[in-house]
């Protein structure tokens, strides 16, 4: 029994001894590879591509042991234009993808489909090799929305500088450094300059991660050499290990099954369409009108910062699937005036005639003055609000019925970026006039987030101690919204009987059109 057990540990060692070798060559260059990684991404937003998933049936993972010459000469078999140097840096990285960070690569062979059509059409239109598709998975792991510890974004890692040198435009509501097709693109105008500039593609590919400055740096302290690894002990530390991950990368990805690397599923770009947008344009009212998940429009769009586009956009190609193009071409005006935001104006008082006719020259914002206004603030109420996922000042400002504007002022925001978990002040009520500040006058028009009516002031020289009303027969006017009914529209209002509402607007059925009016009161 003992001879038995003695030579199972023995075979037991033989077999897992070249794993267990790897294993600690792997450890012990760890630091660098990891690092590396660590380095280069910080993704801080979550990864939002749209694709369609097939899931595959994985087996246990395992990790067989591969010959370093046989690594070598795969590598040597891949190789194309761009030289692919097998040497200790390389089999490091090697290591590193196929035994410590396995599931790092079965992530990226997940969606590989859902980019490497389109970074191939782009290749191929300014002949350029096809393996620098692989570039974008050293420099964001695939992901749209990847920014670096140095704020370099997006699947090609675009500094701002750079992305405006190749007419990427990074403003208030876009950043076109997240959208794939327009970033793919810059990017490779410029590695064709880069190529050639140095005229070799491995220090295209340090000049890509470091900037050419860097690379002459190298060059010339090296002497005047002008290969890579004749300038490498020259260049940023990071750059170092930038091209000998890009070769790992490459055989890793195409020699995944030899190392039992398989993803849990297959992602697929959705097919898509687009449309010419000239409007302002609320990205998650267009996919509830498409019937789509609330999201899905923004996914598409990952250059629209804020889930909207404003009103002085003009000819934004925007993304829509391809089922949905043909509904929106046939409703195209009724569906994109649905989903315009709404015009926060500047107050303006609406006048109510002796002949209940209206004149409303500009639909009011709430006027909620700041503590220090001359209002009484017995009715003012202060908000702390936390900013959540998802939150934008506009949104923040059309929940509490107050203006942009009027949250930068009172705390003190210089733009209208926001940082999740920041806390935003807000003061919210309807201020108390007296006769002595203003007469009263109407207000008339609600949307889906107002249930009170707003009072606008004008201020005139007191007459009496008592509160003048101008109006006495004030209508309060509702503006129909998307998803509206007659219901949920008189539950807004008190309850209000749903027979009332009919009869005040001669309504003989309960459908609704968005941008319809109904009197209400």
């Amino acid at each position: 029994m003992k001879r038995h057990l003695k030579l199972l540990l023995t075979c037991f060692i033989f077999i897992t001894a070249p794993l267990a070798a790897a294993i600690a060559q792997t450890n012990s260059q760890a630091g660098f590879e990891e690092s590396f990684l660590s380095d280069s991404i910080f993704t801080v937003e979550p990864d939002t591509i749209p694709f369609t998933v097939f899931p595959i049936i994985v087996p246990l993972d395992s990790v067989p042991v591969i010959p370093d010459a046989l690594v070598r000469d795969r590598l040597a078999c891949l190789e194309r234009t761009i030289p692919l140097h097998y040497n200790t840096y390389v089999q490091g990285f090697v290591n590193y993808f196929t035994i410590r960070n396995r599931k790092y690569i079965r992530r990226i062979l997940e969606r590989e489909q859902v980019y490497f059509p389109l970074f191939e059409k782009y290749l191929a239109k300014y002949d350029l090799p096809s393996e620098l598709k692989y570039l974008s998975v050293v420099e964001s792991a695939l992901n749209p929305k990847a920014v670096s510890w140095a704020k370099a974004v997006g699947l090609w890692q675009f500094m701002a500088p750079t992305a405006s040198d190749y007419r990427l435009k990074i403003n208030e509501y876009l950043d076109e450094r997240m959208d794939p097709e327009k970033s793919t693109e810059a990017a490779c105008k410029f590695l064709k300059q880069l190529h050639k500039t140095f005229g070799s593609w491995e220090m295209a590919l340090a000049a890509y991660n470091c900037g050419p400055g860097n690379v002459k740096k190298a060059i010339a302290r090296s002497g005047g050499k002008k290969t890579f690894y004749e300038v490498f002990p020259y260049l940023p530390k990071e750059t170092r290990s930038y091209v000998p991950s890009f070769a790992a990368i490459i055989y890793t990805m195409n020699h995944a099954d030899s190392h039992e690397i398989i993803p849990d599923t297959m992602l697929f770009a959705v097919e898509t369409d687009t449309i010419l947008i000239n409007q302002s344009l609320d990205l998650s009212k267009l996919a509830l009108q498409l019937n789509l998940p609330a999201e899905e429009i923004q996914r598409l769009n990952p250059a629209v910062r804020k889930g909207y586009l404003p009103e002085t956009i003009r000819n934004y190609p925007l993304k829509v699937p391809v089922p949905q193009r043909e509904v929106l071409a046939y409703n195209r005006v009724a569906i994109l005036d649905s989903c315009k935001l709404p015009i926060i104006a500047k107050p303006e008082p609406t006048i109510m005639l002796a002949s209940s006719t209206t004149v409303n020259p500009a639909a009011p914002a709430p006027v909620v003055p700041a503590p220090s206004d001359s209002v009484k603030t017995d009715s003012i109420q202060k908000i702390e609000y936390i900013v959540a996922k998802g939150d934008y000042l506009y949104k923040i400002a059309q929940q509490h019925q107050v203006t942009p504007t009027q949250l930068k002022e009172w705390n003190n925001l210089k733009s209208g970026t926001l940082v999740l978990g920041q806390k935003i002040v807000v003061y919210t009520a309807n201020p108390i006039v007296t006769a002595d500040q203003a007469e009263t006058v109407a207000v008339v028009e609600t949307d889906k987030n107002q249930a009170e009516k707003i009072t606008a002031a004008i201020h005139y020289p007191a007459k009496s101690g008592k509160t003048k009303k101008i109006a006495q027969d004030v209508k309060l006017i509702h503006a129909v919204q998307p998803g509206d009914t007659l219901w949920n529209i008189s539950r807004k209002y008190n309850n209000i009987p749903v027979e009332q509402i009919k009869k005040m607007n001669k309504l003989k059925t309960n459908e609704l059109k968005p941008g319809q009016k109904l009197v209400i009161s």
